[in-house]
């Protein structure tokens, strides 16, 4: 059948609706629970669901105002939320402050929740950018997060990350331990990232063990820092005793050579907005983010390389 979908149920402990998670669960959906507040928003950032389900009658203005950061979140906003709330209990503009993509009556019919989430489902197939591994936003949206910015003349700072010897390790390893390396990187990009306050940040999956992240000029050094410390301190247990010891793994080069591979580091690449005199299009600063983490790599990798130069 595949994997099954994961939805967080948004509501005060002790509260929870068995009725609504028998619905769900008899449908092959894992619930989870999370009350309102900094931990919902942590479960979300530490292991995105792929629906978040909020029970509004609780608290409602906590709730609506917990909505509205959840889906104005530039890295997880995508993720669709749906509110439950009795009938006639709030007024439409209040349902559309919240910015939920659905909604379902208390007490709750099991066709009509049911139906609303395949719908959603359904629609996000259809639509869907976002990685289906980490659940990151894709390249149209890192596309359109670039040139917006662009458009705007903001000052901003790309950053372009991918993982040294990662296809070793894979190869090795297997894909499965190399899915689990990739949604390790994505939860520590975004949690970083995250955690600098004031910046204006974007945090992006382009595919396979490539990312891109868009922070402000003044803290894309502290940024990159942080993500390569933590990435080096997290990496280690992924490997086997053995190869972790060694501080290497046996595999094949590109050219069919058994080689030693040193465990995986993080290269990141950055271009700054404000070195370029006429900036227009996303793929001018992107280039210049990519040439710099091609050096960041050919220095022997671990490392992040900024562009200076005046374009």
């Amino acid at each position: 059948m595949g994997k099954k979908k994961r939805i967080l149920l948004i509501e005060p402990i002790g509260k929870t609706s068995s009725s609504v998670v028998s619905i769900l669960e008899k449908q092959d959906f894992t619930v989870n629970f999370a009350e309102e507040g900094e931990r919902a928003l942590s479960m979300i950032y530490n292991d995105p669901p792929d629906l978040i389900l909020v029970d509004m009658d609780s608290d409602k203005g906590h709730l609506g105002d917990l909505c509205v950061e959840i889906k104005s979140d530039s890295i997880y906003g995508h993720l669709p939320l749906v509110a439950m709330f009795q009938k006639g209990g709030y007024a439409d503009g209040e349902v559309i402050r919240w910015k939920v993509d659905d909604f379902v009556f208390k007490p709750v019919d099991p066709d009509e929740i049911l139906l609303r989430i395949q719908l959603i489902f359904d629609r996000g197939e259809r639509n869907l950018d976002a990685n289906a591994l980490t659940r990151l936003p894709g390249n149209n949206t890192i596309i359109s997060q670039i040139q917006s910015r662009i458009d705007k003349k903001a000052s901003f700072a790309l950053a372009y990350l991918d993982i040294d010897n990662f296809k070793p390790f894979n190869d090795r390893y297997g894909f499965s331990r190399g899915d689990e390396v990739l949604r390790m990187t994505a939860r520590l990009i975004g949690n970083v990232v995250t955690s600098v306050k004031g910046s204006d940040s974007f945090v992006g999956h382009v595919g396979g063990d490539d990312f891109v992240f868009i922070v402000s000029p003044g803290v894309v050094k502290e940024v990159c820092e942080k993500i390569i410390s933590n990435f080096n301190q997290i990496i280690p247990i992924f490997y086997d005793e053995e190869d972790r010891t060694n501080g290497y793994i046996e595999s094949i080069d590109r050219q069919e050579q058994r080689c030693r591979f040193s465990l995986m580091t993080v290269s990141i690449g950055v271009g700054l907005s404000d070195n370029f005199s006429k900036l227009s299009h996303y793929g001018e600063i992107a280039a210049v983010a990519s040439e710099m983490k091609k050096f960041a790599k050919n220095q022997g990798g671990g490392g992040y390389r900024v562009d200076r130069r005046k374009h």
